[in-house]
């Protein structure tokens, strides 16, 4: 009924137009073209997708999950290349109700079970039984309640034909984590809205499954995997196998690293040396100097390639270190209010320099030790050394050496028959060091100190038992002044089957303090090995346990493959805890396949030489895979060279 006033035909025939008019002028008004864009043209709803505009839309319903709780169960799914988005809901749920039901079920199933003689059916029974006193359990443990949960995951692609295969690739996952879905078929519109952020669960009497809290938790993507902290100064360790992406560690950030120190542990051919390799060719790129201690002369090859030094240890070696050369004026942690003067590096010269001859004679006595203090500053003081302020005056050639220190003794045959007679049998030991066929340590140093990267070959000692020690010694005694007296620059040192080393006191006893002190120095040790046992095994002088320091003072761990025993012997002397998944990655000795522990955060790691690193490391294994010659040096600047349009770019490129 119209209660206003009556139309005449005239004013009836002229509204419409009058209303087309209206539009029209509306229409040019708005500015549709950005409505569009915010809003989709078109939307459609199929049974089993949606088309809106440019864009393919399915979701996809969970209705059951794993019956034994594990860490993260989407972790797999939240990792997939495409356009995924995992919507939950979380509702609490009677725990009166739930208690009711799983006592309920034991005893249906246990009385059902008395009737069932066929295996199948009663194995599920037993299942079904023994989940439900699982859920019993934990709640009269008070470590769990009840909720009801629901789970969407809505794909989105830009053809149908992606959609599908993103569908197939998420439903397989789903099937490998025993996570049972469904695609909800005409009604997709209402699984649509339930899986958008705006707390509408439309689908939840379809979808919804009790659990214990415990169980839901691990849904939660609270035990991320990623060691990425990336920055110009970061070390790139290899790929992430759960995520794809890179594994970098910034181990000069102090907030995040403890200390810039690593074990490498893994067991033969697993990969562990080509990554100490891999790592060692990093840092020569980057500048950094490093030091490398070879018990097998694995790296002389490579380090001499990249233009450095290898000294080859041995009784007769050529390659001098001479034990009476002053490398450094750091002496201690306790002087540093002090000024230090030639004066006080001699006397602290001389401490060491003793410590060194009670290797070369083990029986020395005090008094032995009290003449040779007085011999050995006459050799500094005959060689001219007081008379300078700073070491950085003095050259190697400058220096004393084993044979003056000898003649010293010499002369004490005409002036003092009392102090030779002390001396007489470390007379006659240092006489076969200076004149007979071990002449390993006396004569200047003659190696190039000032090299980025220096290599000590230590095989040859390993069958030299009588001068092994003393080998050790004077070497580890040169790296640590090499290492300590620069607390600016970043050094690093490298060891391999560093188990050799531990099993001798003075090597345990250097590796120890490395390990415990280089993060002063701004310095880091990385050390790599096959024999935990032996490493577990070696101690220092005071019996410490060697093994067990450098581990524990690694804050970062990489291990490519372990027996049963030596996962057992970690857990059980280290009290390092692996998860049941580390345990089978450690079983496997897969080549380049590792697990990296940096602190607290871990992950699967796949380590793989560049190109250019395969051409230094292995050229027979680059050609087979390259199919070029490793003695011609691939055009890298060729292959990153700029378009025209890219420098056009560039040039014309303004800062903010």
């Amino acid at each position: 009924m119209y209660f206003g006033k009556k139309r005449t035909k005239e004013e009836s025939d002229q509204s419409p137009v009058k209303k087309v008019e209206t539009e029209s002028s509306l229409d040019s008004f708005l500015d549709k073209s950005s409505l569009d864009v915010v809003y989709p043209f078109s939307w459609e709803e199929f049974p089993d997708y949606i088309e809106s505009g440019d864009n393919f839309i399915r979701v996809i319903a969970i209705v059951d999950y794993p019956k034994v709780q594990y860490g993260n169960w989407l972790s797999e799914l939240k990792r997939k290349k495409g356009n995924i988005t995992i919507s939950q809901f979380l509702q609490s749920s009677s725990s009166t109700k739930m208690i009711h039901h799983y006592n309920e079920t034991i005893k249906n199933k246990e009385a059902e079970l008395l009737k069932i003689y066929d295996p199948l059916k009663r194995k599920r029974l037993e299942q079904q039984i023994e989940t439900a006193n699982r859920q019993l359990d934990k709640y009269l443990q008070s470590n769990s309640s009840f909720i009801y949960q629901y789970t969407y995951i809505y794909l989105n692609a830009s053809t149908l034909e992606a959609l599908n295969d993103l569908t197939e690739n998420i439903t397989k996952t789903l099937i490998k984590l025993q996570m049972k879905s469904m695609v909800p078929v005409k009604g997709m519109y209402q699984a649509f809205w339930s899986a958008l952020p705006i707390g509408e669960n439309l689908l939840g009497d379809y979808t919804y499954k009790e659990s214990n809290t415990e169980v839901a938790s691990s849904m939660f993507p609270f035990d991320d995997a990623e060691i990425l902290h990336l920055s110009p100064r970061s070390d790139v360790e290899g790929i992430n196998k759960d995520t794809n992406s890179l594994i970098a560690i910034d181990y000069l950030d102090r907030k995040n690293t403890l200390n810039q120190n690593m074990v490498v542990i893994g067991t033969s051919g697993v990969g562990k040396t080509t990554y100490m390799i891999q790592k060692i060719l990093r840092y020569v790129a980057r500048d950094i100097k490093v030091f490398i201690i070879d018990p097998e002369n694995e790296y002389s090859q490579i380090v001499e390639h990249l233009g450095g030094t290898v000294v080859h240890l041995s009784s007769n070696a050529q390659t001098k270190i001479n034990p009476l050369e002053i490398f450094s004026e750091e002496i201690s942690e306790n002087i540093e209010t002090l000024t230090i003067d030639l004066e006080l590096l001699v006397k602290d010269k001389i401490q060491r320099v003793k410590g060194f001859f009670q290797v070369l004679k083990p029986d020395i006595t005090q008094v032995e030790q009290a003449v040779l203090d007085s011999v050995l500053r006459n050799t500094y003081l005959n060689a001219g050394i007081f008379k300078y302020s700073s070491i950085s005056e003095i050259k190697s050639e400058q220096y004393p050496t084993l044979e003056n220190v000898f003649n010293e003794i010499e002369k004490l045959k005409q002036t003092d028959q009392d102090r030779f007679k002390v001396l007489k049998d470390f007379y006659y030991i240092l006489e076969s060091y200076v004149h007979g066929s071990t002449t390993l340590f006396n004569g200047h140093t003659n190696i190039n100190i000032n090299a980025n990267l220096l290599s000590f070959d230590l095989k040859a000692l390993q069958n030299e038992a009588d001068v092994q020690a003393a080998a050790y010694l004077n070497t580890f005694s040169f790296l640590w002044d090499e290492i300590t007296k620069n607390k600016t620059e970043n050094i690093k040192l490298v060891v391999d089957e560093f188990h050799f080393l531990t099993q001798n006191s003075e090597a345990a006893q250097f590796f120890y303090q490395a390990y415990k002190r280089f993060r002063k120095y701004n310095a880091g040790a990385i050390a790599g090995t096959q024999q935990i046992q032996d490493v577990l095994e070696g101690t220092m002088s005071d019996s410490k346990n060697v093994g067990e320091a450098i581990i524990g003072n690694s804050y970062t761990k990489v291990f490519f493959g372990l027996d049963d025993k030596g996962v057992e012997d970690l857990t059980d002397k280290l009290h390092m805890n692996f998860s049941e998944k580390e345990k089978k990655l450690l079983s496997r000795r897969k080549q380049g396949e590792a697990l990296i522990i940096h602190g607290s955060q871990r992950a699967f790691m796949k380590v793989e030489l560049t190109e250019e690193e395969l051409r230094l490391k292995d050229p027979e294994r680059y050609e087979e895979h390259y199919g070029e010659p490793a003695m011609e040096v691939p055009n890298y600047e060729e292959r990153i060279q700029m378009t025209p349009s890219e420098l056009v770019e560039a040039k014309n490129f303004l800062y903010d």
